[in-house]
């Protein structure tokens, strides 16, 4: 005899699933939508079918060109790498330099002097993914947070020690999208410093 009881927990598992299946399908619909419609003057964010994986909220403005990440503890450059922090309009300023190499990259945090520190370096790849917003793309950052953010690959300081490319070194991830790579030697990176928060 079929009861309520033995038919209601196999009932409410595959309402779970559908659920879940109905999630990823509108997650997909809205990546590729913004692939579709997405333009590089600002990014394009699905807040509503996706869940944000960075909140406005853990991120403290300092009004002197870095952010501090209240969760981390991270002290991040709103400015990219050349750009240099306005005061007097709380912007970046000046075109942001692509570094070709790991070994550039890794020269360019002992080269970067803002809001009085000097200890800036390249973040590890989970500690840049912490500012990636996955449900945004092109870029996939929060754009209030750190404006002028291209679509464009970021290096980090993690090396590449499964060697899949032997050229590139390091690891680094793309802000178009989120996703991190260490193919294509010939395309040039930028860098986006963090520090120690004090």
């Amino acid at each position: 005899m079929i009861t309520t009881a033995s038919v209601l927990p196999v009932t409410l598992s595959r309402i779970r699933n559908k659920e879940i299946s109905m999630q990823r399908i509108l997650k997909t619909s809205a990546v590729a939508l913004a692939l579709l419609s997405a333009t590089s003057a600002s990014a394009a964010c699905f807040y509503d079918t996706i869940r944000a994986s960075t909140q406005v909220e853990q991120f403290y403005d300092n009004r002197d060109g870095t952010l501090l990440d209240m969760k981390t503890g991270l002290t991040w450059a709103v400015c990219i790498y050349g750009q240099s922090f306005d005061t007097s309009t709380n912007a970046c300023v000046g075109a942001a330099t692509q570094v070709p190499s790991w070994s550039a990259a890794l020269q360019a945090q002992d080269d970067f002097d803002l809001a009085g520190h000097t200890d800036w370096r390249l973040p590890n790849v989970k500690e840049l993914a912490t500012i990636v917003e996955y449900a945004c793309v092109d870029p996939a950052i929060r754009p209030e947070l750190f404006p002028q953010t291209p679509s464009a690959p970021f290096w980090t300081h993690t090396p590449d020690s499964a060697d899949v490319d032997s050229v590139v070194l390091g690891r680094y991830i793309d802000f178009y999208d989120g996703t991190e790579f260490n193919d294509k030697p010939e395309i040039q990176r930028y860098v986006r410093l963090v520090r120690e928060a004090d």
